[in-house]
């Protein structure tokens, strides 16, 4: 019993170990690629014939370029304004990452395009929770339209590639 008392402790130990050293190996930083799926609504203000303000809402999902990269498969939803003058807009917003074991990452962003063109910008990661707790980084992306489900809704896809770093 002594004997099989001592294996059953040297496996645990040893797997304990392993565990530990795989976990304090985890990356701290890195670089991907991917793209989100977003459908929304926007609230317009006209401001005449020249300007056109929006508040926008959305949610969608991002998919990395890797299976088992950064943040794949998680959810968003962002809110926004875009301002628009003769047609060439700005736009910010805040956005947050559901991510799938339920930790979020918190991000806004930035960005400029043409009315009814791609839109380009950053994306800067500005913390989280649980292991994205400090969570800084970037990103560049451009972003398509896509026909919305509805005449009250509009789509888009969003192509991204930038680094992220954990303290």
């Amino acid at each position: 019993m002594k004997k099989y008392s001592c294996l059953v402790f040297l496996v645990t130990l040893s797997l304990t170990m392993a565990a530990t050293s795989a976990f304090s190996e985890m990356a701290k930083e890195g670089s991907y690629s991917g793209k989100n799926y977003s459908t929304g609504t926007s609230k317009a203000i006209p401001m005449g014939e020249e300007r056109l303000h929006l508040a926008i809402e959305g949610s969608g999902i991002y998919v990395s370029d890797d299976e088992d990269g950064f943040l794949n498969n998680a959810s968003i939803h962002f809110l926004g304004t875009l301002h628009a003058v003769k047609g060439v807009f700005e736009e910010s917003g805040f956005m947050v990452f559901n991510v799938p074991d339920g930790d979020k990452v918190y991000a806004t962003w930035k960005g400029t395009g043409n009315l009814g063109k791609d839109a380009k910008g950053t994306l800067t990661y500005v913390g989280g929770t649980g292991k994205y707790t400090g969570l800084t980084g970037s990103d560049e992306y451009t972003r398509a339209n896509l026909p919305g489900p509805s005449k009250k809704e509009w789509a888009a896809i969003t192509v991204h590639k930038g680094n992220w770093k954990l303290p």
